[in-house]
């Protein structure tokens, strides 16, 4: 639900009755990049207009992202998400963990053979070329909250790959920014560690899962 409220919360403010009545303060936890930027070749009003509503929505927005989590890198960061992947793809043996039957775990083998033998950026090069284009143009609006773990306090950080946002004085926001932080490599256990680091930060007061125990013991396998 709140994901879908930060894809609402601009939709609602450029509706003149709403913007002009209502505050809206959006939050999502964990959540992808749900905007682009369309710049027009030959229409700087209409371009203006476009950043004055992203920063206007930008101000009561924010995303949290708990460490290598690739579900906020999604869909404009591409390097990280193949750099998961390409870890995925070395611990072999890892992802193979709870299939069952030696006939499933040779496909499975053959399939995770065959894509570390072909490189995954040709691949996608090739035949994915149009939709990593639209894809790396999806950012997050608003603040992005980075937690390095568990104990860290919350590095504030903005993702403004067009250079679009501003602060509340209408400057260049120093703050740093989000697709600087690049994705560290496991050794073991790739698929747990990134399924841990998505669903961690619902484990606080008001957001917690833990009460179930099979869920709390599922993320901590």
């Amino acid at each position: 639900t709140v994901r879908i409220m930060h894809i609402v919360h601009p939709l609602l403010l450029s509706t003149s009755h709403f913007g002009q009545t209502i505050s809206f303060v959006t939050m999502s936890f964990e959540g992808p990049m749900t905007t682009v930027f369309m710049k027009s070749d030959d229409n700087e009003l209409l371009n203006q207009k476009g950043i004055d509503f992203i920063n206007k929505c930008s101000a009561n927005m924010c995303t949290t992202c708990y460490n290598m989590d690739v579900v906020p890198r999604m869909y404009g960061y591409l390097e990280f998400g193949l750099s998961a992947v390409e870890n995925a793809l070395s611990n072999i043996t890892d992802i193979e963990k709870g299939i069952k039957g030696s006939v499933e775990k040779d496909v499975v083998e053959y399939f995770l053979h065959s894509a570390k033998a072909y490189s995954i950026r040709k691949s996608i090069d090739g035949t994915l070329k149009k939709d990593v284009t639209v894809a790396m143009q999806f950012q997050h609006l608003g603040h992005v909250l980075f937690y390095d773990s568990s104990e860290a306090k919350p590095q504030v950080c903005i993702d403004d790959p067009n250079g679009i946002l501003t602060d509340a004085e209408g400057k260049t926001s120093p703050l740093p920014q989000f697709r600087d932080i690049t994705y560290v490599p496991v050794k073991t256990g790739v698929v747990p560690n990134l399924l841990f680091d998505h669903m961690y930060i619902i484990f606080g007061p008001g957001l917690t899962l833990n009460w179930q125990p099979w869920f709390e013991k599922k993320l901590c396998e």
